[in-house]
This record gives C-alpha cells, structure tokens and sequence, in this order.
C-alpha cells in the first residue's frame, strides 16, 4: 500500500529471489495480474474456502478471474475440513451445508404452504375446491412474475419500488387497445406500447441509478410516482373493459391449474440455473456481493446493473398482463400492493436486501405462500387487516432467521480461521 511502481517492482524482486533460495513465501492479493507474475501456485477462496489451486500453466490473468466469479456455496472442502466432518455423521455436516445454502427457505416455504393449506382446509371445506385453487393459482402468478423482477434488482444490491404502479399502468394501456371492437392491429400495438414502456422504465431507474448515483430506492419510488400520475392522467376513473377473448385465453387451465402458473414455474427454474451457470447470473450476484472486486474480474457493473431494472420491468410488464386478465377493466388503482409484496416474496425466498444471495425458486414459493396467506385470511375468517399483519410479520421473521444464519456462519468461519 502506498508504495511506488519502482520500489514495487524491487519487492518482486527481492520476493521472487527468495523463493528462488528455498524460501516459502505467501502473498495475500486480489490483484490476478499481480498473481499471475509473482507466484507458482495460486489458491483460490471462497467464504473460507479453497475453491481452486492453479500451478504452472495454470496460473495465467483469465483463469484466476475464472475461477473466482465462478464460484458458488458448493466449495471444495479443505483436507482439515474434510477430516473434522467425518468425526461427525454423514448427515450432520450435508445437512448443515444444505440449511446454510440459498435452496434452503425454498424447502421451509414449501412446508409452511403445506401446513397452512391442511390447517385452512380442516376449518373450511370450499377451500380446497378447484374453483378456489384455480383462483388463487392465477392470483399467485401475477406475482411471481413481478417478484422475479424484483430478485434480479435485489441481486445487485438494489431495490424497485415501481413495480407496483408500473403492472397498474400496463392494465391502463392494455384498456386503450385490448378490448371489444378493436382490430387485431391495434392489439398488437398495446402490446408493443407496453414492452416499450417497460424497457424504457428500466432504462431510466438503471441509468438515474448507476450514471447520476441517485439511492435506488428514492430513483424508484420517484418512478412509482411518476407511473401512479401517468396511469391516473390516462384513466381518471376505472373504463376500458379488455376483451373476454384476452381474458378466458389467459385464465385456461389443466385442470385446477391455470397454464400461465406452469409457465411461471418453467420460467423461475429456467432463471435458477441462469443465475448458477451463465455469465450474466454470475454478474449479478458478483455485483451485489462486493462491486468493487466485480469491477476488478471485468465484470461491467453499470451494464449489468441498468441490465438489471430493465429485465426486471419486463418481468413487470408480464404480471401487468396477467393482472388485466384479473380485474378485466383499465383501473390505475391495481397493483399497487406489489411493491412491497414482491419485496416480502424474495426476502421470504431467503434473498439478502445487500444483494449477491437469492434463489428465483424461492421467489416463485414466496409469492405462492403471501398470495397463499390472503387467500386462507377469508376462509379462516380473519380480518382484513391481517392481510398486511401476516405478510408483515412473515418478512420480520424471515430477515431475523437470514440475519441468524449469516451471523452463525461468519463465527463458524473466524473459528475455523483462528
């Protein structure tokens, strides 16, 4: 630190001499071109973890680079690790790996939508009727789509507040071209309006964002209000009801199962293993996890962060749709309650608000289980009020077991440095 390029370069010197006479010598950097011209063998970590050793060949700018923005909580255990976790069960050490792992509230969301529903079944028998299921199903996949919208911003450390008021404006523009008497042209140009409005949305929240360094969410929240007035300027008063061709394609099902909730699903594995297994996944989680060192691997963060918002209003821009198909008329007022809902889904899905952890699997459960939670408030004869209690209380809860998690793992990690 602090030292000029001619006494840096004498250090090189002197270390590389003595490695040269048989000396060990170790060097802490997150320079890989540093790396690649100072050492014979590099050791890539990870939480804690050797993920990597690179000798030889091997040790070249691109592969260090590589290697760490590739890797993932599954990481090579040290031979000291591996020996202290044969000591203990074979399930014990699996099992903690899998409750640390960004899958795990995917599993204990599945089991609360599970107790939930057996409990609201036994105090009502119209709640597991296919009219309810096929009701809730489609309610619920308006919501996936605008929460996996949200986990793309929360992954890099952001957060968009107008995705509320931007699926209300989507019904409003929908409720100009979509309806009864209307050609099939000016039906495809509401759709084309709302694809631009949404990409140019993203645009504007990813650019005031990263260009003008504006907080994201005072960037979105001014967008939401901005979107709010649009939508109210177009449809003073709810008008403009969409066509019943629109509406009964959309709601078609198999069985009690509406076809879009299975396209939801195709769609949030389809994101799951883009975000393991592709560089754009990689980035976003880089991004959110430490900016600075994502810039240092060649990471583009302004790209990948206005990247970000614009994907996430186009995920936005299909739940409007579905919400049309919902209410059936052009409201400015709907929707407004995603906002925070698509917030309590991905936070409940065990994504971290600091960015860099999430899982979309865990978003698609998430919205089931807080769609799930107003659903079985009518039929448990709850008041309305707990509409906004439970999911409240849900978010509290999940954040304290994140925060829990995070805190156990950090101890677990200094206790295996010392």
């Amino acid at each position: 630190q602090g030292v000029d390029p001619g006494a840096r370069v004498e250090i090189y010197r002197l270390l590389r001499s003595l490695a040269d006479d048989g000396k060990a010598v170790v060097v802490l950097s997150s320079d890989a071109v540093e790396l690649e011209g100072l050492c014979d063998r590099v050791a890539v970590f990870s939480r804690g973890h050797v993920i990597a050793t690179l000798d030889g060949d091997d040790v070249t700018e691109e592969r260090i680079t590589t290697t760490a923005i590739s890797s993932t909580s599954a990481r090579r255990e040290s031979g000291a690790a591996a020996a202290g976790a044969s000591a203990d069960s074979g399930r014990g050490p699996r099992a903690r790996r899998f409750l640390r792992g960004d899958l795990a509230p995917s599993a204990i969301i599945l089991l609360a939508i599970v107790l939930l529903g057996a409990y609201t079944a036994t105090r009502s028998s119209s709640y597991l009727t296919s009219i309810n299921l096929q009701s809730a199903l489609f309610l619920a996949s308006a919501l996936i789509f605008v929460s996996l919208g949200q986990l793309v911003v929360l992954l890099t450390g952001g957060i968009d507040l107008s995705v509320g008021p931007l699926t209300a404006l989507t019904v409003v523009v929908l409720s100009f071209y979509v309806t009864d008497g209307k050609s099939t042209g000016a039906t495809i140009l509401g759709f084309v309006l709302v694809v631009v409005v949404g990409i140019a949305v993203g645009l504007i929240n990813g650019i005031l964002v990263r260009r003008f360094r504006i907080a994201p969410i005072i960037t979105t929240l001014a967008m939401s209000i901005v979107l709010q007035g649009v939508a109210q300027l177009l449809r003073p008063d709810p008008a403009g009801a969409l066509k019943t061709s629109y509406i009964s394609t959309l709601q078609k099902g198999v069985s009690f199962v509406p076809i879009v909730f299975l396209v939801a699903i195709a769609i949030a594995i389809g994101c799951e293993v883009a975000l393991r297994r592709t560089r754009i996944g990689v980035s976003l989680r880089a991004v959110g996890s430490d900016e600075p060192s994502a810039h240092r691997v060649g990471v583009r963060v302004t790209r990948t962060v206005v990247l970000g918002y614009v994907i996430c209003s186009l995920f936005t821009m299909i739940g409007g749709l579905l919400l049309a198909a919902q209410v059936g008329i052009g409201d400015p007022t709907v929707g407004s309650a995603y906002s925070l809902s698509s917030v309590t889904a991905v936070v409940l899905g065990g994504a971290s608000i600091y960015g860099g952890r999430g899982s979309f699997v865990g978003a698609l459960l998430g919205a089931v289980l807080v769609t799930q939670v107003i659903n079985a408030i009518t039929f448990l004869s709850l008041g309305q009020a707990w509409q906004y209690w439970l999911p409240g209380g849900l978010v509290l809860v999940a954040a304290a077991l994140f925060a829990r998690a995070r805190g156990v793992r950090v101890a677990a990690l200094a206790e295996a440095g010392s």
